[in-house]
């Protein structure tokens, strides 16, 4: 698939980053795209890859502590040789953002960073940067030092063979055109307009006026600040009883000025403000609204401060880096729709945080990295394109990023043909558990129809999540749930995890047939009234079908009856019925065989503990 155009011209990317012993992420290799996409649940590793990217690539000193140090479980302590490493790869680019063999003659980057710059075994230019963070005994701190790499390992294992350059230390003045900037999600423009050295205050200390104007605009200012002063009995009192500093300090007498308004034009920008309001509404400064505006607005700020900077300098002497944390933090979900277009437009290349499957679900198949943790350990996997086709992959996008983003999020997904399943298995899985399904990360998705499950599949195993199927048990549909196997290369009698209805029968058929007649009549009393299942036996008997005639007097008939009642009122009937039967005092009978099955497997493979009510 091509990569994304970029909004800058750029001139190089990161292409990898290799991350050992940060925090949960003990070995970690991961691949970056011109956007990548971090996924998964709360502390799975997302924010310690962006702050061991931040460690690696930000300007200024970062403090490491014993903390940031990779510890095992077993472990009350990281022993001090224990080193932080991490490892980035860094191609030249053409103003597309292909990747090129060699960076173009006269490179901006050749320039800076000159005999750095190393060959791979096919000739090829590449940047390798190791940044390592070791105890210091001396200073009593972990120190950091960054060097380049003389070569880049294709296997990340060999990952501690690669020869370190001895020409030198990388220099703040090398890294600074490609410096990594870290927004967290406690981002605030109340806090960007006050801080000195913020993006707003960056982009506002030089308003770009020549020294013509700036110097008549001062002028203006004075003349503004003595008139305020003359005009007001307040801040004449305050000036003649400033004036006694002088009898104080015992110095010569000079005068006090009172300045209401900045009196150099490069304040003004201390005390800019932003007034924002909506159609027919009052305005009010920026900082009075909520966090979701202001959040989103000091992101908009740095947009604003990196394409300025960006059309200030030499096209390719610059490659914006942001690691960006949970954009989505306190906007509504139409909101964190709209979102991606903007960030889309931040020049260079993005690291992104997310917990909304509204940001995940606008992003490529391929720009995604899904974190989960086990133990103590952060694993991050991707979706492997190259057995992949263009259909294949629109299909996953389109079926499952687009419509359910938020199994992405999921620690494992429990798939079914249709809505009767979607009712139903939440009620049997609580009563099962005693806990809400979702409160156990398990998500359950109605793939809508019995040829959609692969996209689901695929997803899954790509991202090491654990998935499971109920499938009814007719012809067509057990033909398309082995299909879907086979694009996963494997089958039902490998899979435990897959468990289909008996007998060729549906899910309302399976109710019948298992016994539960009773329980369906019960709730049909109870909704519909004591007499319903009579007067419906009396008013469709006989009545002709595709298959026949109906057929409700002879044996079994009634059974008949209750099967087609709950086919055609699935949707009304399914969830009173579930209710009911998870009611039953007989705990063998609470649970259906099939689902029974499906739930232990669960339980097995996710250590959960059963704890029925």
């Amino acid at each position: 698939m091509p990569s994304r155009k970029h909004t800058a011209k750029d001139g190089i990317r990161v292409i990898e980053v290799r991350i050992r012993n940060f925090r949960s992420l003990l070995a970690v290799d991961v691949k970056l795209d011109r956007i990548t996409m971090l996924i998964g649940a709360n502390n799975s590793g997302k924010t310690s890859f962006l702050e061991a990217m931040s460690a690696a690539m930000s300007i200024g000193r970062r403090v490491i502590t014993e903390d940031d140090v990779y510890l095992d479980s077993k472990e009350l302590k990281a022993p001090k040789d224990r080193v932080i490493t991490i490892d980035i790869l860094i191609r030249p680019t053409d103003r597309e953002g292909n990747v090129l063999d060699n960076f173009p003659q006269g490179s901006y980057w050749t320039t800076l960073w000159g005999l750095a710059i190393s060959q791979d075994e096919n000739d090829n230019d590449f940047l390798g940067l190791r940044t390592q963070y070791k105890w210091s005994d001396e200073q009593g701190e972990y120190v950091l030092e960054r060097r380049f790499l003389e070569d880049w390992p294709v296997d990340p294992v060999n990952w501690n063979g690669a020869k370190i350059k001895e020409r030198g230390f990388l220099t703040a003045a090398q890294l600074e055109p490609m410096a990594l900037y870290y927004m967290d999600a406690k981002r605030d423009i109340e806090d960007d307009l006050r801080r000195t050295g913020s993006f707003w205050r960056r982009l506002t200390s030089d308003l770009g006026l020549p020294e013509r104007e700036i110097k008549a605009f001062e002028e203006a200012l004075n003349k503004l600040n003595r008139k305020i002063v003359n005009k007001s009995d307040v801040l004449k009192h305050l000036k003649s009883n400033l004036d006694e500093l002088y009898d104080i300090v015992s110095s010569n007498k000079s005068g006090i000025d009172v300045t209401p308004v900045a009196r150099h034009l490069r304040d003004l920008g201390k005390a800019i403000d932003i007034n924002f309001s909506t159609k027919g509404a009052q305005s009010f400064p920026l900082v009075r609204h909520g966090m979701g505006t202001r959040s989103l607005a000091s992101l908009l700020v740095f947009r604003a401060y990196m394409t300025w900077r960006a059309s200030r300098l030499k096209a390719d002497a610059i490659h914006p880096m942001l690691a960006l944390e949970e954009p989505e933090a306190h906007l509504h979900p139409q909101a964190q729709r709209a979102l991606f277009a903007h960030i889309e437009r931040i020049p260079g290349q993005l690291i992104i945080s997310t917990h909304s499957p509204y940001v995940a679900g606008h992003s490529r198949i391929g720009d995604l990295r899904h974190f989960r943790k086990n133990d103590s350990r952060s694993h991050i996997t991707q979706v492997d394109l190259g057995g992949l086709g263009d259909e294949d992959i629109r299909a996953i996008e389109r079926r499952v990023l687009n419509t359910r983003g938020d199994i992405l999020f999921a620690r494992a997904l429990l798939l079914f043909e249709g809505e009767t399943e979607e009712q139903v298995l939440p009620i049997f899985a609580e009563k099962y558990w005693n806990a809400n399904i979702h409160q156990l990360g398990i998500a359950c998705v109605g793939v809508t129809g019995s040829g959609n499950y692969l996209p689901f599949l695929r997803l899954s195993t790509s991202f090491d999540v654990r998935w499971y199927i109920l499938s009814d048990g007719e012809t067509e549909a057990i033909k398309a749930v082995d299909a879907a196997l086979t694009g996963i290369k494997t089958t039902r009698a490998k899979c435990p995890n897959v468990v289909t209805l008996p007998n060729g029968e549906n899910f309302e058929k399976y109710i019948i047939s298992s016994g539960y007649a009773t329980e369906v009549e019960a709730m049909l009393a109870k909704v519909e009234g004591p007499t319903f299942v009579n007067d419906f036996i009396a008013k469709m008997h006989g009545q002709k079908v595709k298959k026949g005639t109906r057929d409700y007097k002879s044996a079994g008939g009634r059974n008949r009856a209750l099967t087609d009642i709950l086919i055609h009122g699935k949707t009304k009937y399914c969830k009173p019925l579930a209710q009911k039967i998870v009611s039953i005092p007989d705990q063998k009978r609470r649970f259906p065989l099939a689902i029974r099955t499906l739930l232990e497997q669960i339980s097995k493979d996710h250590g959960l503990k059963v704890r029925r009510k």
